[in-house]
């Protein structure tokens, strides 16, 4: 998994790639959580990432908890189909703020 964080000052982005799992999901959590609590909009790009299991599923609904919580409007973007699907199996396409 590679994690981009924004460099410039107010950009919103946050690319995602490869895997979330146990050895990972944590630390982009965290990050991401960092994230949300200093911005009014956050934008996870999701394009590139190829596996999402339960511990990366739970890290995903803490920040957007987080993001409602501190007031950020928090989008997951362009996630593939197989990863969605995961996503819709566990009820969290109800909670995310899933964009295509």
């Amino acid at each position: 998994m590679t994690v981009t964080d924004p460099d410039a000052p107010g950009s919103t982005e946050f690319p995602l790639v490869g895997d979330i799992d146990v050895t990972n999901a944590g630390t982009i959590g965290d990050r991401l959580c960092d994230l949300v609590t200093s911005h009014d909009a956050v934008v996870v790009v999701g394009s590139e990432v190829t596996f999402v299991e339960s511990r990366g599923l739970a890290m995903m609904a803490r920040v957007q908890r987080v993001a409602d919580e501190s007031g950020c409007h928090l989008s997951w973007r362009g996630f593939p189909l197989p990863v969605l699907r995961t996503i819709h199996v566990t009820g969290l396409d109800h909670y995310l703020r899933i964009e295509a």
